[in-house]
């Protein structure tokens, strides 16, 4: 009897948690909902940062196509060696997403020359000629480096957001190989009382958007304050408030 009776307690306290974390993430998603952005079918690609799998881009495709901000479009796959295999959910239409996931995911270098062999694929076989960029951490400079690479007949990029990144050893000549009109959208984390996002500090993100006004550039830069479980590093790129900021930023009129 007292073993039926501590299932049952914990079966009341798995429910409990289960529906009380289901209600914290609805609620959380409601801005989101109440959100209306023109439809165009400029696509987005997702880069994650070191080790990051699938995952780390998948919660932003989860949510912004639930809330029908989104449409899930492209996932691509990268070998070790640089083999590009891509699985098609959708069509590339009404702001459709591109995930683009690394096996090898700690060569940050590396990878953005396997990115850019990415690119040239999605030019030819699925006519990408412009397109947002998001990268999360390390992801944010693979998409840096691939842009100021020299690199002729590239596609043109519409609007970069980087989150939660670092640009150390960032010359002037490097940027003033970005693109003069290109928006770009710098999101930065500060977990309460702490010098950062428990990953990185807060100043060398900022000092990123520092280096693009003495450059010339209006970039828009975002710090999410907040609790470890919101303004982490790692929690970044599965905080609903930085979706929407992502979202107005690349499709708000």
């Amino acid at each position: 009897m007292r073993r039926i009776k501590i299932i049952k307690i914990m079966a009341i306290i798995s429910a409990t948690l289960v529906v009380g974390i289901g209600s914290y993430w609805q609620h959380r998603l409601t801005p989101l909902r109440k959100t209306r952005v023109a439809q165009t079918s400029i696509p987005t690609i997702f880069v994650g940062g070191d080790y990051a799998r699938a995952f780390s881009t998948d919660g932003f495709v989860h949510r912004l196509t639930a809330a029908h901000l989104m449409t899930k479009g492209l996932v691509v796959h990268v070998s070790h060696a640089g083999h590009v295999t891509v699985q098609q959910f959708g069509p590339l239409k009404n702001n459709p997403t591109i995930q683009v996931i690394f096996a090898d995911n700690h060569h940050a270098k590396r990878q953005a020359r396997q990115f850019a062999t990415v690119m040239q694929g999605l030019a030819k076989r699925y006519h990408v000629t412009r397109y947002n960029a998001v990268g999360h951490s390390s992801g944010g400079n693979i998409i840096f480096d691939y842009l100021t690479a020299q690199i002729p007949q590239r596609a043109q990029i519409n609007k970069f957001v980087t989150i939660g990144s670092t640009y150390p050893g960032l010359t002037t000549q490097q940027l003033n190989r970005l693109p003069r009109s290109l928006p770009i959208l710098n999101i930065a984390g500060h977990v309460w009382h702490t010098s950062g996002d428990g990953g990185v500090n807060l100043q060398a993100v900022l000092k990123f958007s520092h280096q693009l006004l003495a450059a010339g550039w209006s970039p828009k830069t975002q710090i999410i304050h907040g609790s470890p479980l919101t303004a982490s590093h790692s929690m970044l790129h599965i905080n609903p408030q930085v979706d929407l900021l992502i979202i107005q930023f690349l499709y708000g009129n």
